[in-house]
């Protein structure tokens, strides 16, 4: 039955259990921002509604500027390397993302840049030079690449069966993984099949679905090994709400008007196997080996009203980058996240 899937975890290996949180005191945790400006024509000008942020194995940031059509490329300490893409018309130009999770790097620091509209993925270097594109058959939501230069595609649609599209380096479809969570068609069960997707160092896939509270990792054969779950905290869901949060709902009201409370925006694994959620915007979940470890929500500044739509962990370090869209700003490094006890 598919209400039952937070409670058949048994099901596979290891210390699988659904996770529930407890709520803990709002608390603000320092971090450190650091400003980023780029060159347009000569013009130092600030990111514009930045969309997604990817850090690659060397350290070196890559951010979807969304509001100038660019992907900008700043060394791990947020200094402004180049840009590339850009708006206009044909090879090696970049659209808007519309906010999706749109930008990938690989293990030789190649950029993976999803056009969610035409659909397709261009494919640059390091430098920013256009290698490459190819069209895929349908929207997508994120895009993630292991160690072989697969490119797995989180589609957005009701009509495939399964969640990811694997593709070739040069476009080549392969195979596609992950079972959706409502099989029935209707926007609603499109938006709740929605996911983002990341690998971890020994090439896991994790699935964080968007408005469902669960995560399900996948070994690099695309077998589900894990799935951890946790329960809507009580402040982001009425009553009223919470009776008609369940997939069964859903999937007898595919077309409802219901707007799921929960939003995961991003997730993102560091080198020693460690989990990040970042949750509606203010919310921080932390999780290794499928157990929650801890959450944190921010206050912003009086002064301020921070959207933290996009996080991103360096493989290499524990270092954590949130991208504030409102702002345009990355916040590095929250020193709160890196002392993580096992709750």
């Amino acid at each position: 039955m598919i209400t039952r899937i937070l409670l058949v975890l048994f099901m596979f290996p290891f210390n699988i259990s659904a996770q529930v949180f407890s709520e803990i005191p709002e608390a603000p945790i320092k971090l450190n921002p650091f400003y980023l400006s780029s060159r347009q024509l000569d013009v130092k000008t600030k990111l514009s509604a930045p969309s997604a942020i990817t850090v690659a194995k060397s350290g070196n940031i890559y951010v979807f500027d969304d509001g100038n059509s660019r992907i900008v490329k700043l060394s791990p300490l947020g200094k402004f390397i180049t840009e590339f893409g850009g708006p206009g018309s044909g090879s090696g130009v970049v659209k808007r993302a519309n906010l999706n999770d749109s930008i990938a790097v690989d293990q030789d620091e190649n950029i993976y840049v999803s056009d969610p509209a035409t659909p397709q993925i261009q494919v640059f270097d390091a430098n920013g030079a256009f290698v490459r594109s190819f069209r895929i058959p349908f929207p997508m939501t994120s895009i993630a690449v292991n160690r072989k230069r697969e490119i797995f595609v989180a589609v957005d649609t009701t009509r495939p069966p399964q969640l990811i599209y694997v593709f070739s380096e040069t476009g080549k479809f392969l195979r596609r993984i992950g079972e959706r969570l409502i099989k029935a068609r209707g926007s609603l069960a499109r938006t709740v099949n929605q996911a983002v997707i990341t690998f971890d160092a020994q090439d896991n896939l994790f699935v964080a679905f968007r408005s469902w509270p669960l995560v399900r990792k996948y070994s690099p054969a695309g077998k589900l090994i894990a799935e951890m779950g946790f329960e809507v905290p009580s402040e982001l869901i009425s009553e009223s709400q919470r009776k008609n949060y369940s997939l069964d709902f859903f999937a007898t009201h595919p077309d409802t008007s219901f707007v799921p409370p929960w939003i995961t925006h991003s997730v993102s694994v560091d080198g020693s196997g460690t989990g990040y959620l970042l949750l509606n915007a203010h919310s921080i979940v932390v999780f290794s080996n499928n157990r929650v470890l801890k959450q944190f929500r921010f206050r912003a500044p009086r002064d301020r009203n921070n959207v933290f739509l996009r996080l991103a962990v360096s493989l290499n370090s524990r270092t954590v980058y949130l991208l504030d869209t409102r702002s345009g700003e990355i916040y590095k490094n929250p020193a709160s996240l890196l002392n993580l006890k096992r709750s």
